[in-house]
């Protein structure tokens, strides 16, 4: 094969003439035959001569190959999006806060690569991400707090063909870095959150017949705001907003059917939501422990911490998605394009609690669910753990 779908009977390999015949089987094909975006079979036509066929279908590395830069782009999207503006609960000192995060993540199939779409695509995900306030002051009547995060993590996603089948496995380790502006009225408590970030992407598809590496760039902004209301003294309601917009180059690569090349891939999304939840000050007050060592900071029991809830419903739209890649050879006109759409609307649920177990000290724990709703939007649920200390 030359990396091209054939037309007609083929690439005759084996010319049967003067009336010869052939067996069904004297031929056999001992490998898969790729180049390209194609598979070749070996067949016997009514000639008896045998020819090299593409077939229908594009290989199995198509969508797969096709399914990194959505992989990559979602997971610095989830990454980004686990940082709460709430840098700090008693809004006075600066905190550093360690959280670890696992969930599942997919996309439905909504036609597949021949359609534009996204490949289906199912698997996990998880990271350990470290963040700490450099700065906290007062500025015309507005609080302000900068601070910067690293974060570590790897996700495994097995992709499916368009016709349902197994196209392979891609696996992704991830290094990231970032940083965050946090203003809020004094008076009103209207905030905005500012989120930079950047991450390295080391990437790797393996099918039943290849290995592919690449190595990937990964950026993304935000901007997210929002404004509490007191619906009584101790629950709250906060409608928020929020706009992501993200990029990533991924280093083009060779298999061993030909050339692997991907375009800049970005997406735009755009969150709207609400948090509802408790209000409490969270004061820890003088600890009752009936270790005397501990009485100025230890709780005797669990139903004396002071705690908060919150639940936070959303409707998630990605528009502007881009992200072309390209297989082919050497061969002139053997250059295929794929440009799977990454647009769609998800809901989203996301709840947690946080306790103050020491003066300094606050654990807390979320669990969320996206749901697809139309196009190709990912979907999955995720659970995250988090230590904040205050210093």
């Amino acid at each position: 094969g030359t990396g091209l779908a054939t037309t007609g009977k083929g690439i005759q390999v084996v010319e049967a003439i003067n009336g010869a015949t052939t067996e069904e089987g004297a031929f056999v094909q001992g490998n898969m035959l790729q180049a390209g975006a194609f598979n070749y079979t070996l067949n016997r036509d009514s000639d008896e001569s045998w020819y090299l066929r593409s077939e229908n279908a594009y290989r199995a590395e198509v969508p797969l190959y096709a399914s990194m830069l959505t992989q990559a782009m979602d997971y610095d999207r989830i990454l980004a999006g686990s940082r709460s503006h709430q840098t700090g609960v008693n809004g006075e000192n600066n905190s550093v806060r360690l959280s670890i995060q696992g969930g599942h993540l997919g996309h439905d199939n909504n036609g597949g690569i021949v359609r534009g779409a996204t490949p289906e695509s199912s698997g996990s995900y998880g990271f350990v991400r470290l963040e700490g306030d450099l700065l906290r002051t007062e500025v015309a009547g507005m609080s302000l707090t900068t601070g910067v995060y690293g974060a570590a993590g790897h996700s495994s996603v097995d992709v499916k063909d368009d016709d349902g089948s197994r196209a392979g496995t891609v696996r992704d380790d991830a290094g990231s870095l970032g940083g965050y502006l946090n203003l809020v009225h004094t008076s009103s408590g209207l905030w905005a959150d500012i989120v930079a970030q950047g991450t390295r992407h080391s990437m790797k598809a393996s099918s039943d017949n290849n290995d592919f590496r690449a190595r990937g760039r990964g950026w993304q902004g935000s901007l997210e705001t929002g404004l509490p209301f007191s619906i009584t003294d101790n629950l709250m309601l906060e409608p928020q907003l929020q706009y992501t917009w993200q990029g990533l180059s991924l280093d083009d690569g060779q298999d061993n059917a030909g050339y692997v090349k991907f375009g800049h891939g970005s997406a735009q999304h755009v969150r709207a939501g609400f948090r509802l939840g408790s209000h409490n000050d969270m004061t820890f007050g003088e600890g009752t422990s009936s270790r005397d060592t501990l009485r100025d900071s230890t709780k005797h029991g669990v139903s004396e911490l002071p705690v908060n809830w919150w639940v936070q419903p959303s409707v998630i739209r990605t528009f502007s998605s881009r992200g072309d890649m390209s297989m082919g050879t050497a061969a002139a006109g053997s250059n295929m394009t794929f440009s799977p759409s990454r647009n769609g609307t998800s809901l989203d649920l996301q709840a947690g609690l946080e306790a103050r177990v020491r003066e300094n000290i606050t654990l807390g724990v979320q669990a969320g669910y996206a749901h697809s709703v139309s196009g190709n939007s990912a979907e999955g649920y995720n659970g995250q753990a988090t230590l904040n200390v205050t210093f």
